[in-house]
């Protein structure tokens, strides 16, 4: 699992304020998930992120993009190292 600290902390709807974020590695399960929550890729990767998060995708759409980028970007990291 990867910690990704958010330069901007995020108020979720349960009135959590998180300031980090711990992304677990996918499973072939989460991205079945996520390709049934929506047609959309831009949705289904903001599904699947939510997933790996423990969050769900209204919470992500509450991200500043700086750091839903920071996100995307450890996410590919982890694809591509293999840990």
């Amino acid at each position: 699992m990867d910690k990704l600290k958010l330069t901007y902390p995020v108020k979720l709807a349960d009135g959590r304020t998180v300031a980090e974020l711990t992304l677990r590695r996918p499973k072939v399960r989460d991205l079945k998930h996520a390709a049934r929550y929506s047609d959309k890729t831009e949705e289904q990767e903001t599904a699947l992120l939510a997933a790996l998060c423990g969050l769900t995708p209204e919470d992500m759409d509450e991200l500043d993009l700086a750091d839903y980028r920071k996100l995307q970007d450890a996410f590919r990291g982890m694809l591509d190292s293999g840990g």
